[in-house]
């Protein structure tokens, strides 16, 4: 079997980093070296550096894993009470520095390939980069963070090296039993936040999120409904990819009965926009094999029963259910903010306002429409505008046009659809078509959903961005081997340098 080049740091390079750590605390949190956590601070930090030490070691689809799992918790460290410290952004750092400097891990994957659809999306980083730096949010926490997470910095990154992470069938296997394990955690934690019992909720800032959501929602760990509705409904298409291919019955079962879970979970989350995309989602994906259009209707009617079942079981349900389906606030609060939006991208329709800039100059763009209130600027319209935030934009491509003009949107948009194009639709080995089915559906309801809501979690986009490469494969290490082997044989080129040589130094594969 091919093996690669691996890096092992020396001993001195670990005592380096956890100096450096120490300083970083000290300089961004000078308070974390008084009182107890004089001792405690260098305590964890050691014990840090000792946790990075190992997971240099592993393969990097075990710490890719991690890190889609946490980033459910993104935005919720000090909820959770381990401070503000992202551990789901470490972990997708030392990732890609794993691919990067080649960590023991890595011995048996293949190169990274550089592809067109990775210079576009670079160049749609560097014009967001641009827009909140004259915007002035790039300084800012929240426009900085939205960059990285939710325009798609670290999603991006992680879609490149994602094809060599997955390359092998046992990795892909390691992905979908930590996807099928997050649904049944995902999809449990909405049912107890619906229908109880409460006290199963963990970890607890959930429930306390809970009573700020309006119509009784289940946001989940991401304290955002639609967010948790993405997110059960992709553990669903896993659960249900996963039944598929497990051979153990015991296995198989639990399967689908977190694919049942997570049915529930996402209905529960009482959001119009994600029951739309989900019933899009499903009728598309099912509709492109003959077994989901054998089992398409017997699936819909398996899933009524399942809802009708949790309906009957909970009359709270049933009412909130009711209640959210009749409900016209957010319809006329969708209609002010659609047709603001509207107003501003019609004012600066090239280069929009600025990255995160929407809440700041949205103002002045709401008009009294002469059928329905004027609502849809701030949460509770009873308080002063000054004294709440503002709404988000509930239309992700709206939103970006806003933001990013014209030109930012169809760069943002370009780089979505082809790169989950690819995903979808290039020629790889037959193990990947159950991934490229489920890219399928997931990739539609996200679709679909950004119609109706807005980008507020980095969860959705990092999901999709990682199905995608690994839905896009790479060739095995054994064949790049022999392509770069290839490189060198004379061609009647000068010194047998030829067209293949660049394939060698961009590892990127002639299709």
């Amino acid at each position: 079997m091919p093996m690669r080049a691996v890096w092992r740091p020396p001993w001195y390079a670990w005592v380096l980093t956890g100096l450096t750590a120490l300083l970083l605390t000290y300089k961004v949190a000078p308070d974390r070296f008084s009182g107890r956590w004089t001792i405690l601070t260098p305590i964890l930090v050691v014990a840090g550096v000792a946790g990075i030490r190992k997971l240099w070691e592993v393969n990097p689809a075990i710490t890719a894993c991690a890190a889609i799992v946490l980033t459910v918790f993104s935005g919720a460290w000090r909820q959770v009470g381990l401070g503000g410290l992202p551990f789901n952004r470490l972990l997708v750092v030392i990732v890609l520095l794993q691919i990067l400097l080649r960590a023991p891990g890595t011995a048996h994957t293949p190169r990274v390939q550089l592809r067109n659809v990775h210079l576009l999306m670079g160049l749609a980083i560097v014009y967001v980069l641009a827009s909140a730096a004259l915007a002035g949010t790039l300084t800012t926490e929240n426009g900085y963070l939205t960059v990285v997470d939710m325009f798609g910095v670290a999603p991006f990154l992680m879609f490149m090296v994602t094809p060599v992470i997955f390359s092998g069938r046992r990795e892909r296997d390691i992905l979908l039993a930590t996807l099928v394990g997050l649904g049944a955690y995902l999809g449990l934690t909405a049912i107890f936040e619906s229908l109880g019992p409460h006290g199963l909720i963990f970890p607890r800032y959930i429930a306390r999120v809970d009573v700020e959501l309006p119509g009784g929602r289940a946001g989940g760990p991401f304290q955002s409904s639609v967010d948790e509705g993405f997110a059960t409904y992709a553990c669903a298409v896993a659960a249900a990819m996963a039944f598929t291919q497990w051979h153990d019955r015991r296995k198989r079962w639990f399967a689908a009965i977190v694919a049942v879970v997570c049915t529930v979970g996402c209905f529960v989350t009482l959001e119009r926009g994600v029951w739309i995309a989900a019933v899009a989602a499903t009728i598309v994906a099912a509709l492109t094999t003959r077994a989901g259009r054998r089992w398409l209707v017997p699936g819909a009617g398996l899933c009524a029963v399942v809802i009708a079942g949790a309906l009957a079981f909970s009359p709270s349900l049933a009412n909130k259910t009711s209640a959210r389906t009749g409900a016209e606030l957010s319809v006329w609060s969708r209609q002010n903010q659609t047709n603001a939006g509207l107003r501003m991208v019609a004012a600066k329709p090239l280069f929009g306002f600025g990255w995160d800039s929407y809440t700041t100059h949205s103002l002045e763009y709401f008009r009294q429409a002469s059928t329905y209130p004027q609502v849809g600027y701030v949460l509770d319209e009873a308080i002063i505008a000054g004294h709440t935030p503002p709404l988000p934009l509930h239309d992700t491509y709206l939103s970006i046009a806003v933001e990013l003009g014209l030109i930012g949107g169809l760069l943002w948009l370009a780089s979505l659809l082809w790169g989950v194009g690819e995903g979808i639709f290039r020629r790889r080995s037959t193990d990947l078509r159950p991934w490229k089915r489920g890219l399928l559906a997931i990739a539609v309801f996200y679709l679909v959903v950004a119609l109706f809501d807005p980008r507020e979690q980095a969860f959705p986009l990092m999901l999709l961005w990682c199905w995608a490469g690994v839905a896009f494969g790479s060739e095995p290490l054994s064949a790049q081997a022999r392509r770069a082997k290839s490189a060198f044989r004379p061609n009647g080129s000068i010194l047998g340098i030829g067209r293949t040589t660049s394939d060698l130094v961009l590892g990127e594969s002639r299709q």
